[in-house]
């Protein structure tokens, strides 16, 4: 069980409150995962990654993320199942200098997608699942595909149970397995899209009374583009 949020911000006034709105809804996923935390957050100029084992809040105040600004950010909160306890092995994942990658679930034919990617030169620099997860469309964009079709070839070559939250420099995309069993809730506005595994998470951002609340459906892949 971990959680994941993700806020896209379409109202350039909000720009400057990305990390003062993400890190509350960041701290509601830390009792789903209490082993580490990390988030991603993209300026317009570059993407910044920060993450650490430890709590949500601490690690956000130790980098001072609320005071961040941007565009667009995600975040995710870990308990460690399938590999160790390392900042190396938190999420995000960042395959390529400007997508980050988290996830909530497992896939179970990582290991096979992982000697795939390995021949075609891509290494992973751990054996975490979602790494794979993130090298495989990372490779996929690389050789030409637009995100949400690189999510659709994650349906068809990674197995398992998912909830994945996917950022480019210009991209913010959401898929749930064909089983749907890993939460996840979507809330859109004029101002915003903002993702998370649970509703409390959404239920302080500005405007949410307004916003169009959804759940996922599976194997859909919902994107938005700046």
């Amino acid at each position: 069980m971990c959680g994941i949020v993700g806020l896209h911000l379409k109202n350039a006034e909000l720009y400057p409150r990305l990390g003062e709105l993400l890190v509350p809804m960041l701290d509601c996923m830390a009792s789903r995962g209490p082993d580490s935390a990390g988030v991603a957050l993209h300026d317009g100029h570059a993407m910044h990654v920060v993450k650490d084992v430890g709590p949500p809040v601490e690690i956000c105040v130790r980098n001072g993320i609320a005071e961040r600004g941007g565009f667009q950010g995600i975040g995710h909160t870990r308990m460690a199942t399938e590999s160790a306890v390392t900042t190396q092995h938190s999420h995000p994942f960042a395959p390529t200098p400007d997508m980050a990658v988290v996830h909530n679930g497992s896939f179970s034919n990582h290991a096979t997608v992982r000697r795939r990617l390995a021949r075609h030169g891509i290494g992973c620099t751990t054996d975490n699942d979602t790494e794979v997860a993130s090298r495989f469309i990372g490779h996929q964009v690389a050789g030409g595909a637009d995100l949400a079709d690189a999510l659709r070839m994650v349906l068809k070559e990674l197995d398992g149970f998912f909830t994945l939250l996917v950022t480019t420099g210009t991209q913010f995309a959401v898929l749930r397995d064909s089983f749907a069993c890993k939460p996840a809730v979507i809330a859109e506005t004029d101002d915003y899209v903002a993702v998370a595994s649970e509703y409390h998470a959404l239920a302080g951002l500005p405007g949410i009374g307004d916003a169009r609340v959804f759940e996922p459906v599976p194997e859909e892949v919902y994107a938005w583009t700046r």
